[in-house]
């Protein structure tokens, strides 16, 4: 019986990242555990340039110096040239980490059971068969059907023939129906041809799928004034809003999402395992930016008008501060400016609930 030294259940991003910086081609046999390896999804990760990005800036796809948030009578720009805003490709990443990697093989299945043996795991799969393992690090998608608040999105990238204008990220655009919870498009120009066009929401419950396609087209037909074009690819995805903090028995390591990589408040993970991988760090998210964030996110359940907040603190700050506190490295300056910028006693019945429920 084979008993590999590591299995990776889910080969996701954090996957891969986890293979590459601690497992690439050592003296080890690993085993990647995934039905849907070899589909050909190619969604975005963003970040802003910090520090411990640097090392993949080479696989960066796009960067900007620039980014704009809008609201019907409103327009803020930020402005970074030492920290802009950044994607990289799932599948660059993924050719990236595995590229003539020599210890590492892969089944396309789905997991079914992991039970934990005296001195190894047995993994069962969808067809029954049974892998061994020292070691799992698990980055299987995290169930959020309850009633908490989740960034949910749908977006297509569109060619435009006769090209487009916009230079800018727009990260937030609120000049889209509120009338589903907090709404906002979120906009990547990709070269002179092609933009990312998302419709985003925070909500508790999820919409239909035409719902979030019919805010894009009229995003893009009244908005953009773009009539002519054509929808290449899509993504799609759903985050939670709230701590994951999942536990197994077996005590078998988990990552990624599964792991508490999402900073809840944005819904950005890419970023913060590979910090959490490339340093000392044993936590993904320091105390105080996890208690900003249940603060806030409390404020986004319970109270209409969301967009006002988001364009006030957009206002307060500028791109490095803004940049910052995104990637969790805000001075305590900037997270003052951040508070301040929340209705005072909207702020407080946040912090309240936090507390108490």
């Amino acid at each position: 019986m084979k008993i590999y030294d590591v299995a990776f259940v889910g080969m996701g991003a954090s996957a891969l990242g986890t293979y590459k910086l601690k497992y690439y081609n050592q003296n080890c046999s690993i085993v990647g555990l995934d039905k849907r390896f070899n589909n050909s999804r190619n969604n975005f990760f963003a970040f802003w340039l910090t520090d411990w990005m640097v090392p993949f800036q080479d696989l960066i796809k796009n960067r900007w110096n620039n980014w704009e948030f809008y609201q019907y009578q409103q327009k803020v720009v930020h402005e970074s040239a030492t920290t802009p805003y950044c994607v990289i490709r799932y599948q660059d990443w993924k050719n990236y980490c595995l590229e003539n990697s020599q210890n590492i093989s892969f089944k396309e299945n789905d997991v079914i059971k992991v039970e934990r043996k005296i001195d190894y795991f047995e993994i069962t799969l969808d067809s029954e068969e049974k892998v061994f393992a020292k070691n799992i690090y698990d980055s299987r998608s995290v169930k959020i059907d309850g009633e908490g608040l989740k960034q949910h999105f749908i977006g297509h990238i569109i060619k435009v023939d006769a090209g487009h204008q916009i230079s800018n990220a727009r990260l937030m655009d609120f000049r889209v129906k509120q009338d589903q919870g907090l709404h906002f498009i979120y906009l990547l120009p990709l070269d002179d041809n092609h933009l990312l066009v998302e419709s985003t929401v925070f909500s508790k419950y999820l919409l239909e799928p035409i719902w979030y396609q019919n805010q894009i087209s009229a995003y893009v037909e009244e908005i953009l004034n773009i009539k002519k074009y054509e929808i290449t690819d899509t993504e799609q995805g759903v985050l939670p809003m709230f701590e994951i903090n999942s536990q197994n028995e077996d005590k078998y390591v988990q990552i990624g999402t599964k792991g508490g990589s999402t900073k809840i408040s944005s819904g950005y993970a890419f970023s913060f395992f590979l910090r959490q991988l490339t340093s000392d760090n044993k936590d993904y998210h320091s105390y105080w930016d996890k208690w900003m964030d249940k603060i806030f996110v409390k404020y986004l359940e319970n109270n209409s008008k969301s967009d006002e907040i988001f364009m006030k603190m957009a206002k307060k700050l500028n791109g490095e501060e803004f940049s910052s506190f995104m990637m969790g490295n805000a001075t305590f300056s900037s997270k003052l400016k951040i508070i301040l910028a929340m209705p005072k006693i909207g702020f407080l019945k946040s912090y309240l609930r936090t507390i108490f429920t």
